[in-house]
């Protein structure tokens, strides 16, 4: 049921955030991590989790741009209060190799 979910989940998302998506999955062991959408209303943006670090995806500056580009926050959860959040590293306009690495490496894993 959680596949289901999630396919849904991320198919309501711009096509930047889906196809994104698709091709993190060739880089990333998506069976270890979750996704996550904390933004609903936000379309242009989606989460990835493992564990109590976050980190947040959004494509919404560039969604009209020819070659489109990410902002991302690497986060860590508080495990006794989840509303406290501490921001690690903040990437603005980077390219999606540059994200896949930032992501494999923030959580220490691989296809």
């Amino acid at each position: 049921m959680k596949a289901m979910w999630v396919w849904v989940m991320v198919n309501e998302k711009d096509k930047t955030i889906t196809e994104l998506i698709n091709k993190l999955k060739l880089v990333i062991n998506f069976n270890l991590i979750d996704i996550v959408d904390y933004w609903d209303a936000d379309l242009c943006a989606i989460g990835l989790k493992k564990g109590n670090r976050l980190v947040y995806i959004s494509t919404y500056g560039y969604i009209h741009d020819e070659k489109i580009k990410y902002d991302f926050d690497l986060e860590l959860i508080n495990e006794t209060s989840e509303d406290k959040i501490e921001v690690v590293k903040e990437g603005r306009g980077v390219s999606e190799i540059d994200l896949a690495a930032e992501i494999v490496m923030f959580f220490g894993i691989g296809t």
